[in-house]
């Protein structure tokens, strides 16, 4: 009795593995595209939060050590070629942005009582999403989507 409880049980068919594979082919095919949009969104949203821990740095370095220091953006030589990058002054290694996002050229620099040069610094990506950060005269940094 137990050798014909056996043989009734059932695997997985060659057929249904094909199957349940060619479903979850087309929901990746269809999914594509969004999780690439997802990426281009994350890149140039990561970009301004980098950015603007970056000015937050030199703010507060600017504090504790009563000396200015400033963020400099410098664009590509040429399209294409390396990406746009920043920097902390004095002191502060070049960060490269992500392909595909460019960044507006200048430099803020913050005084030792807090305050700021002020300005905006404006991201775009490839696809025309854009995003601002902005230093007020007083210091104050603000994302904002536009």
């Amino acid at each position: 009795m137990a050798i014909s409880k056996l043989r009734r049980v059932r695997g997985v068919t060659l057929i249904e593995v094909a199957v349940v594979m060619a479903i979850v082919g087309i929901m990746a095919l269809f999914m594509a595209p969004a999780i690439g949009e997802w990426i281009d969104n994350y890149r140039i949203r990561q970009t301004a939060r980098d950015i603007s821990s970056t000015l937050q740095q030199a703010k507060m370095q600017t504090i504790s050590t009563r000396t200015i220091h400033s963020v400099t953006f410098t664009p590509s030589p040429s399209p294409g070629s390396i990406p746009d990058s920043y920097q902390l002054t004095p002191g502060g290694s070049v960060t490269l942005v992500p392909k595909g996002v460019t960044i507006s050229v200048g430099a803020i620099s913050f005084n030792p009582d807090g305050t700021s040069s002020g300005g905006t610094i404006t991201i775009v990506n490839e696809k025309g999403k854009q995003y601002q950060v902005t230093i007020n005269s007083v210091g104050r940094i603000n994302i904002q989507e536009i």
